[in-house]
């Protein structure tokens, strides 16, 4: 007699696979919310900066530029550090390269409260050394994350870039916010305490429920080579992908030290109405990337980071807007910052996507877990290049030139990377048509990025079994 499942005439084994791939996808998405939660964390840290350690700095004799350093040193670690980690993880594993970049991580925020107690040159040195090692952790965790969900959200890729950029823009959002309130109800220490000891609190839920990393991996999982690293990023349109990142963050951060400024001497807006004007971008980018994130794993992606790029350039013309447009206009500036978000979204949530499917289409033989984990070193790399070039130009181009002027720079620069990026595409098309004939590697292609391929692995382990998901 044949064994009954919960349904009439259902067999056991249908049954059971359902259960399993319903457990798997609570494992998977408890896994997401708290890589998210970590990370907003980690951007919040980033940016919670501005409201107060400069006033402490200078009241313990550090200079102004002490601060600009010690801010600097985050980006500058994850720049550095986050391809190495990306090389090595399929070697280390992503589970003990996360926790170890949590506890770092969150172990540097929780001794730098106690920075409060030095002054001087011992005020300095401690601060860059707990600096250094919050970015060694957030290099690791980033760098996790990426790949975390990569291989665990096949095919979802777009989706998946679109919720960790939403989790960017409220972080660095509600960073100069939250640690403002924090600094006022508990002073220097209660900011850097709370945010740090919020990512050591996962780390246990975390270590339960993460399965290790030969359970994460698919089979062909395996470290790159060298040559297959630089085969990949000898790509022309893989380099062209990368400096879109960097570019599209450059138009995004290099407002940073400027903007408000410029603002202020030509609109006479309180502090509270600048605050204001600076959440317009970040509001519009983290719209954006919430909705247009499905998108990039149903249509080519490469377009949606071409007129990203446009946009951002049309952005920074007008937020001046440029000399030869027109003069300054406070409704000019609120429309053109919030395109300009708009533009940056459209930039960077599709080039994980995009960096995948370039990838597949040089060794479609490669895992796609394989080549997950070399991009989440690169994107994070990429994201802090801009974070750190674009405000360094800026603030120094402000000695010589007008914000208007320092603003339609960067639309140019973002105007030229999409034109080139618009021509490599093209070229690259027309040679990829004209040189691949095998339909079997279409077949590869089109199978690298269809949306049902997470479900592929549980399937062949149960080909034996006739059952249908839902």
């Amino acid at each position: 007699m044949a064994t009954k499942g919960a349904y009439e005439g259902e067999p056991i084994a249908r049954v059971s696979g359902r259960a399993t791939y319903n457990s798997s996808c609570c494992r998977n998405v408890v896994t997401l919310t708290i890589c998210l939660a970590v990370y907003l964390c980690c951007n919040m840290t980033f940016s919670m900066f501005g409201p107060f350690f400069p006033i402490e700095a200078q009241e313990k004799g550090a200079p102004s530029i002490i601060v600009g350093g010690v801010v600097s040193t985050y980006p500058a670690c994850v720049i550095v550090l986050s391809p190495i980690f990306g090389y090595y993880l399929p070697k280390v594993g992503v589970k003990f390269c996360l926790l170890a970049g949590i506890l770092l991580f969150g172990g540097s925020n929780i001794l730098f409260a106690f920075v409060y107690w030095l002054s001087g040159i011992s005020f300095t040195i401690f601060s860059f050394l707990m600096a250094f090692v919050g970015g060694i952790g957030s290099s690791m965790l980033q760098t996790s994350i990426y790949a975390l969900i990569g291989m665990l959200f096949k095919g979802h890729y777009g989706l998946m870039m679109g919720l960790t950029e939403v989790v960017v823009g409220i972080g660095y959002a509600a960073g100069p916010a939250v640690a403002g309130s924090l600094y006022e109800i508990g002073g220097f220490m209660l900011p850097f305490l709370v945010v740090g000891s919020i990512p050591v609190a996962f780390i246990p839920f975390l270590y339960i429920i993460i399965i290790s990393p030969k359970e994460q991996m698919d089979d062909k999982t395996s470290q790159l080579s060298i040559r297959t690293i630089g085969h990949i990023l000898n790509s022309c349109v893989t380099i062209c992908l990368v400096l879109s990142i960097i570019i599209g963050t450059m138009c995004y951060s290099y407002t940073t030290p400027i903007f408000s400024l410029f603002v202020y001497n030509n609109f006479h807006l309180s502090i509270f109405e600048i605050g204001l004007v600076g959440l317009i971008d970040a509001a519009t980018y983290v719209v954006l990337c919430l909705v247009t994130g499905p998108l990039y794993d149903r249509l080519p992606p490469k377009p949606f980071i071409v007129t990203g790029l446009t946009l951002c350039s049309i952005a920074c013309f007008l937020i001046g807007p440029a000399p030869y447009i027109s003069k300054p206009r406070l409704w000019l500036t609120l429309v053109a910052d919030g395109i300009l978000g708009m533009g940056v979204a459209l930039t960077v949530s599709p080039v994980y996507s995009s960096l995948m499917q370039e990838a597949k289409s040089r060794y479609p033989e490669l895992s796609n877990d394989s080549i997950a984990m070399f991009i989440s070193g690169i994107i994070p790399a990429a994201i802090s290049s801009g974070e750190l070039i674009g405000p360094l130009i800026s603030g120094g181009l402000a000695e010589i030139m007008s914000f208007e002027e320092c603003s339609s720079l960067f639309g140019e620069l973002s105007l030229a990377m999409a034109i080139l990026l618009l021509a490599v595409i093209t070229l690259n098309w027309f040679w990829f048509a004209k040189t691949v004939k095998e339909p079997d590697v279409m077949q590869q292609l089109v199978k690298s990025t269809e949306v049902t391929r997470n479900y592929d692995t549980f399937l062949e382990d149960t080909k034996d079994t006739t059952w249908t998901i839902l």
